[in-house]
């Protein structure tokens, strides 16, 4: 057992990621808890310089209807985080987006940002092309640290069979079935997808759009682009956990048209279901599908996506599956948690090395 502790602090529900790194840790023998939101209200009753706290997803600890509300919460936040920084705690800040993606309060969000990277005595990103973009707003490379997103595997429900999964869906058993899951928002570029898709040439071919979309305005501007178009299956509400295995497990590949990214859990939870992707050549996108385990398009291009969808029709999606299932297995949260323990110890000023890991 070692002889600190780690506090994360996270809002998401939805996405497993912090519970699953939360049950690495534990059981490599470190004891971790996790708290919805840090206040002044939230801190440890008393000094710990045994203590990291472990911060994700900044946007959504001051995210509020109102732009009063939203300062409020942030000058809560920033004051909890400089309290518990006097009392000997260190803060470690994981930079899933490095900016949030639909901003209703972009200097707020950029404001938050700088501060939060400031207090930080460690950053951790996804990837390499990340860890060059956030040393550049920091201003000390030296803290910034690449941990890999680790997988999914075994976090939801996988018992069918594609047969069973499209018998569900009541898809076709013999169509190429293309799948853009999770949660609908604009930079997604799902709209994108769509008019792509429309444009293929007549085939045996399927689209699929599920998830949950946020903006009322946006869910009607997509129904009426898809009732236009034949072939393309709606579920545009919150899919369940259980759900998931039945989309993906019907599916020969994941497309993920977005316009703009840092992390993509979806790019993850694709590859854990043996699922290979479709993606613009966007943040870690290139790095995640190389290998053969997807297809990266040019997003300036104007015929990038259609192109890529054809291209996925001539390609061995089985194939790419399979080294997109390997890559999932390979990126096992235990085996990626001695490198964020290294990170906490770095922070206390205990590190020690770990074989070759930098």
């Amino acid at each position: 057992m070692v002889s600190y502790r780690v506090i994360q602090i996270s809002r998401v529900r939805l996405n497993p990621y912090v519970r699953l790194l939360q049950a690495a840790l534990v059981e490599a023998g470190v004891p971790c808890s996790t708290i919805e939101r840090l206040t002044p209200r939230t801190l440890p009753s008393r000094p710990d310089t045994r203590l990291v706290v472990h911060l994700h997803w900044l946007e959504l600890q001051f995210a509020s209807a109102t732009c009063t509300s939203s300062l409020r919460r942030l000058l809560g936040l920033v004051s909890a985080l400089v309290l518990l920084k006097l009392r000997g705690a260190r803060l470690v800040y994981t930079v899933h987006n490095l900016s949030p993606h639909e901003q209703s309060l972009p200097v707020l969000s950029r404001v938050a940002s700088r501060l939060v990277f400031g207090l930080a005595d460690a950053l951790h990103v996804h990837d390499e092309t990340v860890r060059v973009r956030v040393a550049q707003h920091c201003g000390t490379p030296k803290k910034v640290h690449v941990v890999p997103h680790g997988s999914y595997i075994g976090a939801y429900p996988n018992s069918c069979t594609r047969q069973e999964a499209r018998a569900k869906l009541q898809l076709p058993e013999d169509a190429f079935i293309y799948l853009c899951l999770g949660q609908v928002r604009r930079y997604k570029g799902v709209q994108d997808l769509i008019s792509a898709f429309g444009q293929l040439p007549a085939g045996n071919q399927q689209l699929v759009l599920a998830g949950h979309v946020h903006d009322t305005a946006y869910a009607q501007q997509l129904a009426l682009t898809t009732e236009a178009l034949s072939g393309i299956h709606t579920w545009f509400s919150y899919v369940d956990d259980a759900e998931v295995q039945y989309f993906m497990q019907a599916c020969d590949v994941c497309v993920l048209p977005y316009r703009d990214m840092t992390t993509s859990g979806a790019a993850i939870l694709a590859f854990s279901f043996g699922k290979p992707i479709v993606a613009p050549a966007l943040g870690g996108f290139p790095e995640l599908a190389d290998a053969g385990r997807g297809i990266v398009y040019d997003p300036q291009q104007k015929d990038g996506l259609l192109l890529a969808l054809l291209q996925a029709r001539s390609t061995d999606m089985a194939a790419a599956g399979q080294k997109a299932l390997s890559w999932a297995t390979e990126h096992d949260w235990r085996i990626l948690v001695p490198r964020f323990i290294e990170i906490y110890e770095g922070a206390l000023g205990t590190r020690q090395r770990i074989g070759n890991i930098e």
